[in-house]
């Protein structure tokens, strides 16, 4: 169950040239869906949600070019570098049973193989082979690879993981 309206797509990262492209850093699974043309997605700042409809989106050099609400001009972007943009939760893609957004799996209690609570999902980390959940105990954080080696059921708002000898 999501506990927000919006879901993270990405964040801008920067200008490219003079015509108002923005470098788009994608943390989207489904980017090619998310960028396509007209598609509405949302910019956060603050605490607000504004409407921007995509125009166009290219891949170059690690990062998505896209420009957004008619703006032709690197005058009129600059002021949305830095900023994260999101998709509607409710016009997100349903994913199979068994498969979670990220922000689902945050503010889970997670539990070893011995059924003991050992801490809650504060956050996911990305590295290139994989995520790590981000575990807090109540004293430190600890991380575990997302991976089925470890995780092995998510049921009832629960992960239940393998507990390796020195994970805390």
């Amino acid at each position: 169950m999501m506990k927000n309206k919006y879901l993270e797509v990405g964040k801008i990262v920067g200008t490219f040239g003079i015509k108002g492209e923005l470098k788009f850093y994608s943390e989207s699974d489904f980017i090619e869906e998310r960028l396509r043309k007209g598609n509405v997605l949302y910019l956060k700042q603050n605490d607000t949600y504004t409407p921007v409809t995509i125009d166009s989106a290219r891949y170059h050099k690690n990062n998505y070019m896209i420009t957004i609400n008619g703006h032709n001009n690197i005058n009129d972007v600059l002021k949305y570098v830095g900023f994260s943009l999101y998709v509607d939760i409710t016009k997100a893609k349903e994913l199979d049973e068994g498969v979670y957004y990220c922000d689902e799996l945050i503010d889970m209690e997670v539990y070893n193989q011995h059924s003991e609570m050992i801490g809650i999902v504060v956050d996911i980390i990305e590295i290139p082979s994989s995520k790590l959940l981000e575990i807090n105990d109540g004293k430190k954080k600890f991380l575990v690879p997302l991976i089925d080696e470890f995780v092995k059921e998510i049921k009832d708002n629960k992960i239940f993981i393998e507990e390796i000898e020195g994970l805390r």
